[in-house]
């Protein structure tokens, strides 16, 4: 699950996972962000029909529902102290790998203090 795909770097890791991986290959993979309409714009970029799933970083049960759907997610979604903790919590309460670009260490530290 790519979260934050209708983001700049959201939009560069798509369309590099649709040019080596495609959406119907050995990877099964969907993106997810905030609103329908710019993730709509991601899979016409693309040239591409991927599953699309709505959720807001401030809206924890939109992010359990979307983690639930997967067994990684690759957050573009910043700043990570702002808008990323919650979705560390849902993806460490169900057992799903998490992956981001941070490079705010205060929030890295509290992070794995927590979880």
């Amino acid at each position: 699950m790519v979260y934050g795909a209708a983001s700049f770097v959201g939009k560069i890791l798509s369309h590099y996972l649709f040019q080596r991986h495609g959406q119907d290959g050995e990877l099964r993979w969907a993106i997810a962000g905030r609103k329908q309409a710019k993730l709509d714009a991601v899979n016409t970029e693309l040239g591409a029909s991927l599953p699309t799933i709505i959720a807001s970083a401030d809206k924890r049960g939109e992010l359990d529902a979307m983690v639930a759907l997967t067994r990684v997610v690759v957050s573009t979604v910043g700043p990570y102290d702002l808008y990323g903790s919650d979705l560390v919590a849902a993806c460490v309460e169900n057992g799903v790998d998490y992956c981001d670009l941070t490079g705010e260490a205060q929030w890295m530290r509290k992070m794995i203090d927590q979880h």
